[in-house]
Formats: C-alpha cells, sequence, structure tokens
C-alpha cells in the first residue's frame, strides 16, 4: 500500500471513517440506525428531488472532483497556497527558479492554484504533480494542458527520484490520512533545499468539529440507515473493524510531528468555512465515502440514501450549511538540519 493515499481520497475517506466510528460508538452495532426518541420516519421525498450537482459528461458520477469544485474548498487552499507562495518569494533572489512539489496532487485543484500564483508574482518555477492514481492524473493533465507542470505517477516514496532541493513541498487534505507520518514527513524534509518550505493542511485533527457539524453528522448517517430500513429492507451495513485504528492527532501533534523532523513552524492557523448542503450531498455521493459510511451497500443505492438523508438533516436542524475547521500549517526546514 503506497505511503499516502491520493489527495481526493485523503479527504473524503478519512471523513466517512470518523463518522462511522462515532456512529457506531453511539449507537451500537445495528445494521440500520434505529429512530430516537422525537425523531419521525423518513418522508416519501424521493433522493433524486435533492437536485444533485451537475457533473461533467465522461466523469465519473461518484468520484471526489464535484466537490472539489466548490468555492469553498478552493478558497481554503488558496489561502495556504497564497500565504507559502509570498513567502517562498520573498526568500528567494528574484531572478532564481524555484523548484515546487504537489504531493498527492490529486486531479489538479491545487497544482492550478500554485501555478496561479506563481505566474502572478512573475516567478519562474519548476512545477512538479506527484499522484499514485492514474485515472486522477489524466484529469490533472487534461485540466491544466498547455500550463508549466510535469506530472509523475507515484507517492512519499518516489520524491527523492523526481527532485532534489525543492523550494516547496504542498500536501494539501491528505497528511492526516498518512499510517507513518514521521516516514513521509522525513522523506519530505529529506528533498526540501536548506530553509525550503513544506505546507500542509487537514480538516482531520482533534478540534475540526464543531458541536453544529457533530449534530449534522449524526442526524445525517442515522437518516440514510433509516430510508435504507424503510426502502430496501433487505440490505445490511457490513461490520466496520477498520475504524479502530483510526486515530487523530490535535494540532499542537501535528506541530511536535513536522519539527521532529527539522522543520519550523513559521504559520499555524486555524480556518472556518461553511460547507453548503451541495458540498454535503456530493460528499455522500462519493464513492470511498458510501463505502466507509455504509459498507456492503451498493454505491448507487448509498449515494441516493445519503443525498436525501443530507437534505432530509438539514431540513430538520433549519440549516443550509455545515461548519468545519482547517488547520494550516507552514514549515520551513533548518538551515543546518538535516532529516533525522
Amino acid at each position: 500500500m503506497p505511503a499516502f493515499e491520493v489527495h481526493h481520497r485523503g479527504v473524503l475517506h478519512q471523513l466517512n471513517l470518523v463518522m462511522v466510528a462515532q456512529f457506531t460508538s453511539q449507537e451500537g452495532d445495528t445494521s440500520v440506525g434505529e429512530l430516537q426518541p422525537g425523531e419521525t420516519q423518513p418522508s416519501e421525498t424521493q433522493p433524486g428531488e435533492t437536485q444533485p450537482g451537475e457533473t461533467p459528461p465522461g466523469t465519473d458520477m461518484y468520484s471526489f472532483d464535484p466537490f472539489a469544485q466548490h468555492p469553498f474548498y478552493a478558497r481554503i487552499n488558496h489561502s495556504l497556497v497564497q500565504r507559502a507562495i509570498a513567502r517562498l518569494d520573498a526568500a528567494r533572489p528574484k531572478d532564481k527558479p524555484v523548484r515546487v512539489v504537489d504531493l498527492a496532487s490529486g486531479t489538479g485543484a491545487v497544482t492550478q492554484l500554485i501555478l496561479d500564483e506563481l505566474e502572478q508574482l512573475g516567478r519562474a518555477a519548476t512545477v512538479i504533480g506527484i499522484e499514485p492514481a492514474t485515472v486522477a492524473l489524466e484529469i490533472a493533465r487534461e485540466r491544466l494542458r498547455g500550463r508549466a507542470v510535469q506530472f509523475v505517477q507515484g507517492d512519499a516514496d518516489q520524491l527523492a527520484c523526481v527532485v532534489t532541493d525543492a523550494d516547496a513541498v504542498f500536501l494539501c487534505n491528505a497528511l492526516h490520512l498518512i499510517p507513518d507520518k514521521p516516514d513521509v514527513v522525513r522523506k519530505i524534509t529529506s528533498v526540501l533545499a536548506p530553509d525550503g518550505f513544506l505546507a500542509c493542511n487537514s480538516t482531520f485533527f482533534t478540534g475540526a468539529q464543531t458541536p453544529e457539524s457533530e449534530r449534522f453528522a449524526r442526524r445525517w448517517i442515522r437518516r440514510a440507515f433509516a430510508w435504507l430500513r424503510q426502502h430496501h429492507p433487505d440490505l445490511h451495513p457490513t461490520h466496520r473493524g477498520q475504524v479502530a485504528a483510526l486515530a487523530w492527532l490535535s494540532a499542537d501533534e501535528y506541530v511536535t510531528l513536522l519539527e521532529a523532523q527539522g522543520l519550523q513552524i513559521v504559520e499555524r492557523t486555524l480556518e472556518q468555512v461553511q460547507m453548503p448542503l451541495a458540498a454535503v450531498q456530493d460528499i455522500g455521493r462519493y464513492r470511498l465515502f458510501i463505502a466507509g459510511a455504509l459498507p456492503g451497500i451498493p454505491i448507487p443505492l448509498g449515494a441516493e440514501a445519503l443525498a436525501w438523508a443530507a437534505a432530509e438533516a438539514a431540513r430538520e436542524l433549519d440549516v443550509t450549511a455545515v461548519p468545519r475547521i482547517w488547520l494550516q500549517l507552514l514549515a520551513q526546514r533548518q538551515v543546518n538540519a538535516t532529516a533525522p
């Protein structure tokens, strides 16, 4: 198994595991959720009536890409990219080209932000996206056709073969999923130039959830289970044994992790976003989310159940968006440091 999962898997596969862990521990190991006191049976409204977001022709309707197209997702990543590139530009002579790597680049959404910032500053650069998934690479190459970027298939294990003395490495929305985080951060540090930067972020850390988002998530999955009970009583989610291995780090623990590998934190911020209902529904249509939230349920039926349930939960709680907090970290390799 690769040292890290693809960018888009990192965001949502983690979310479904986290939610399943919460619901399993709080409601027991029932196949489909029992109604709680004060709750009603799911209405007869069909999931198709929630008006799912349009999917570009020829794309996988159960992919991550629809979620990645939401403006809030671009904004949160742009916030980190803009600050990191600004620091990089200030730290290097204006006439010196820089090397920038987007690790776990997925379909190229963050890569595009990096290219845009560099071009806006007039900074000559070699930009490399590293991504293990063939389909994601194809989408990224098509998306950024004609732009000054090279895409390479691989993961953190290939870093040293692809680049040395990198001025910056980006690892967006993926660090939380890496099983051996010190190993991957060590490999990144080893390819950074002295005083090179690592920019990373995650919305999966202790403190990322607000009371409002926890309440919505519980109601959402419970409603999906209830919909399955009503419309497909013969289907039963399977056991969720893989959740037990999941562990979150706190913001302080992430800082300690980076510092232990010879990096100095130069920026640490928490940014809250509002995920609109349409984005939550797009999460619910992502195949890896469905496989984790409703394991054993066919993907199309799981997508229907989750799309309907998200709208129903929002209606019952009288909300149009769900809050979520991102941890944004920018670290710099200490000039005299060597990777441990």
